[in-house]
């Protein structure tokens, strides 16, 4: 790691303990001194926190100063309420207000919000009598399709929370994933690799009529506010996979209520980002949970031609890509942004250059730069680049937080 902590007994003259002698050793390359002596004063304040009043629940420990939380109060804004419905309610409250309107288009396959609501309700039927219970988790390891988003809203439905096992990922990597989550089941598909788990195994090639035979109507189980909604996976500092559990709250939250991008009916998302990344989340319930349509790119790979002929053919609206994908999509398809009304650059730092010469060239499009680690649900922070604003600078700012 770049910033360490070691720490030593400190004893008195007739050896007794005496507190704790702290050493900070850091990157100089990376952090300035005060950077690291702020971190060790937080850490030193929570220590100290926690040993005088050892009954504190942890979130009413103090890290922050008076002065610094003032400051993050200012700098957050005002609070809003969150969704008091789990993710799965939102969006079955959507399909009961807009049942006939295309929820997933996937090739030449048109999906209603009253059909996608039926096929879940179903599949989390099967779940809960092949044994999953509210608070478990499951194993997703299905090719992006309609099945996919299908076996997602059932997870959540049934109560339980989902990980995404990209069918992509070497089998040592998932098989590595499942054991830290050890869910109470896995979907999968026939054709896919077979995974090193002891969970139950729903196979929807196998087992499709047998859903298929059970009622579609509304499940009573689901997902409550602050019950986890997913686990989501990232390499970490380490290198090894990560899970970051999210609760439905935090989720929601994410997608209802800021207006960063204009949720809403009117909005076609295109899901082409890798279903392990943590802001995949966002091209799926951003629209479902507004009554817009996601679009999903065939295959597991991000295709630039793929979203180029997507983003023509079904008229998308709204586009999430890491920078690096918006530098090359519009260096090498630029008719793209002719398209779009938004586009949203996150997962590394934004190319001034790149930005500015696409709202030269497209001063229609709303961008903006996101930013957020998963366990922030992948965006923190949002700031909208107008035209000419980065125009010669030196970075994007990565804007304030929703």
């Amino acid at each position: 790691f770049d910033l360490t902590f070691a720490f030593g007994e400190r004893r008195a003259a007739d050896g007794s303990p005496d507190g704790l002698d702290i050493t900070v050793e850091y990157a100089t390359d990376l952090y300035e001194r005060s950077t690291a002596e702020a971190v060790a004063h937080r850490l030193t304040r929570l220590l100290t926190d926690a040993a005088t009043d050892p009954d504190r629940p942890i979130s009413r420990l103090a890290l922050l100063s008076d002065e610094e939380g003032r400051r993050l109060t200012e700098w957050s804004g005002p609070a809003t309420d969150a969704p008091r419905l789990g993710l799965d309610g939102l969006f079955a409250g959507q399909a009961a207000r807009s049942p006939e309107a295309t929820a997933l288009v996937f090739e030449d396959q048109v999906v209603s919000y009253g059909e996608l609501d039926v096929w879940s309700n179903r599949l989390a039927r099967h779940l809960t009598g092949r044994g999953v219970r509210p608070g478990d988790l499951v194993g997703v390891h299905v090719e992006r399709s309609p099945q996919m988003v299908a076996a997602l809203l059932a997870v959540l439905k049934a109560g339980a929370g989902y990980t995404m096992l990209d069918p992509l990922f070497p089998v040592e990597r998932l098989n590595g994933v499942l054991e830290q989550v050890a869910p109470a089941a896995l979907i999968t598909q026939s054709h896919l690799s077979t995974l090193s788990t002891s969970a139950v195994v729903v196979d929807l090639t196998a087992e499709i009529a047998e859903v298929s035979g059970l009622s579609g109507a509304a499940v009573e189980t689901g997902g409550s506010p602050e019950s986890v909604a997913c686990v989501m996976f990232t390499s970490g500092s380490t290198g090894l996979p990560k899970g970051v559990m999210a609760s439905h709250r935090a989720l929601a939250a994410t997608f209802v209520g800021p207006d960063y991008l204009a949720f809403g009916p009117e909005q076609t998302f295109l899901q082409c980002s890798p279903v392990s990344w943590d802001a995949f989340a966002l091209e799926v319930f951003g629209p479902l949970l507004h009554g817009g349509v996601c679009v999903l790119q065939p295959g597991q790979h991000t295709d630039p031609y793929l979203i180029a002929e997507l983003v023509e053919q079904h008229q998308v609206t709204t586009l999430q890509m890491s920078a690096s994908l918006f530098n090359h999509m519009l260096d090498e398809y630029p008719a793209v942004f002719r398209g779009i009304r938004e586009a949203m650059t996150a997962g590394e730092a934004a190319s001034p250059a790149h930005v500015t010469r696409a709202l030269t060239d497209h001063p229609q499009l709303h961008l903006l730069n996101g930013y957020g680690p998963a366990e922030s649900m992948g965006f923190t922070t949002v700031f909208v680049i107008e035209p000419g604003a980065a125009a010669g600078a030196a970075s994007i700012p990565v804007g304030g937080p929703l």
